[in-house]
C-alpha cells in the first residue's frame, strides 16, 4: 500500500529471494566467483556457509540464474529433511528421469546414465541443497556417495551444499572426514557493514523505482543497523515496517521514531555486539554484550556518523555491475 505514496514501482525489501535485487558486497563477490569456478572446473562439492538472513538462498538463486542460460542441468533441495527414498525421487523427478522402480541400485543407475549423457551433450549437472545444516546422518552419507559418481577425469555432478555455520561444525565431525575431504572450496557470507548497509538501502530503494534514496538519512540508517546487526533479512523486514508506518502517519521521510516504533513492534533488539564491531574495532571500549548497543557507539566505532567518510554512492552502479563481469567468467571456463 505504501509503493505509490513513496513513488516505488515495486516493494524494495521482499523477504523473497528475487536475484534483481540482489545487492552484491565484496564478499557476495568472492563467494559467488567460488560458486562459479567449482562448477565450471568440476570440482566436486562446494560448501557455502553463512549465518541466517545473510542471503546464501538469494545468493543462489543469482547463480542459477547465470548458469541456466549457459545450459547447466540444475536441482534444487531447499527441504532437506527427508528420507533416503524420498530424495533419490526428488532427483528422478527433478533430473526428468524416467525411472520407474524404487530399488536405490536401478535408480543410481538410471542417474549416472542421464549423467553421462548431459555431459556430453555439453549440459554438467549441479544438485544445490540448502538449509544443509540440517541434513540427516544418512543423506550425508548419500551426498558424498553420489560424489563418486565420475570419469577417470572429471565429476558428473556438481554438488553445492549451503547453510548455517553449524554446518561447518557438523562437517567437523570424525565420522563425517571423508566428506569433508571432499570439500574443494568453502565460500562464507558475513553481515553487512554499516557501510554495507548505507549501499544495500540506496540499492534496493533504486531498483524499486525511487530516483535517490532520500526516505532514510545516515541518522536513520544507523538505527536500521543498529537493530538488524547487519543481517540483510532483518534489514528488510525492519525497513518495510518503517515504510508501513511512515504511510500509516502519511510522512515522506522515515525518522528515527519511525524506525524506533517499527524495531518495538517487531521485537528486535541487539543481544549481542555484533561481530562486524569487533572485527573493526580491535581498540574500541568493551561494552556490555547483554545490552543494546546505542547508535552512538555505532557512529564512534565506524566513523563519526556523518557519511564523509563512506564511498561516494555515486560509484555504487559501477561496483554493481559483476553479474555480467560473472558470465563472461562462465563463458571463458566452459
Amino acid at each position: 500500500m505504501y509503493q505509490g505514496f513513496y513513488n516505488l514501482k515495486d516493494c524494495p525489501f521482499s523477504l523473497s529471494p528475487d536475484p534483481g535485487f540482489f545487492y552484491m558486497t565484496t564478499q557476495h563477490r568472492e563467494a559467488l566467483s567460488g560458486l562459479i569456478y567449482s562448477v565450471c572446473t568440476n570440482a566436486g562439492l562446494t560448501v557455502l556457509l553463512g549465518e541466517a538472513g545473510t542471503g546464501k538462498t538469494t545468493l543462489l538463486y543469482s547463480l542459477l540464474e547465470l548458469v541456466r542460460k549457459r545450459r547447466f542441468i540444475t536441482t534444487l533441495c531447499t527441504n532437506p529433511t527427508l528420507t533416503r527414498e524420498e530424495f533419490y525421487d526428488l532427483l528422478m523427478i527433478n533430473l526428468g528421469i524416467d525411472c520407474q522402480s524404487t530399488l536405490k541400485s536401478r535408480q543410481l543407475a538410471a542417474l549416472e546414465q542421464t549423467l553421462l549423457r548431459s555431459r556430453s551433450d555439453g549440459q554438467p549437472t549441479i544438485l544445490i541443497v540448502d538449509e544443509a545444516q540440517r541434513l540427516p546422518a544418512e543423506l550425508l552419507e548419500e551426498i558424498r556417495l553420489l560424489l563418486n559418481l565420475e570419469t577417470p577425469r572429471e565429476k558428473l555432478l556438481e554438488i553445492i551444499m549451503s547453510g548455517q555455520p553449524e554446518l561447518g561444525e557438523i562437517l567437523g565431525r570424525p565420522e563425517l572426514r571423508q566428506l569433508k575431504q571432499r570439500i574443494s572450496c568453502m565460500c562464507k557470507l558475513n553481515p553487512l557493514t554499516l557501510e554495507e548497509v548505507h549501499e544495500y538501502l540506496h540499492h534496493r530503494l533504486v531498483r524499486a523505482g525511487l530516483p535517490s534514496q532520500t526516505l532514510f538519512d545516515n541518522e536513520t540508517i544507523e538505527l536500521v543497523y543498529h537493530y538488524s546487526n547487519g543481517i540483510p533479512r532483518l534489514i528488510n523486514s525492519l525497513c518495510n515496517a518503517t515504510l508501513q508506518t511512515g504511510f500509516a502517519m502519511q510522512s515522506k521521510k522515515i525518522t528515527t521514531a519511525i524506525v524506533e516504533e517499527a524495531a518495538r513492534d517487531l521485537e528486535l533488539g541487539v543481544l549481542e555486539t555484533p561481530a562486524i564491531l569487533k572485527t573493526e574495532a580491535p581498540n574500541a571500549p568493551e561494552t556490555d554484550s547483554r545490552q543494546p548497543l546505542h547508535p552512538a557507539a555505532v557512529r564512534n566505532i565506524n566513523g563519526n556518523g556523518n557519511g564523509r567518510d563512506r564511498m561516494p554512492l555515486e560509484d555504487y552502479p559501477t561496483r554493481q555491475k559483476s553479474l555480467g563481469f560473472f558470465g563472461a567468467l562462465i563463458e571463458r571456463w566452459k
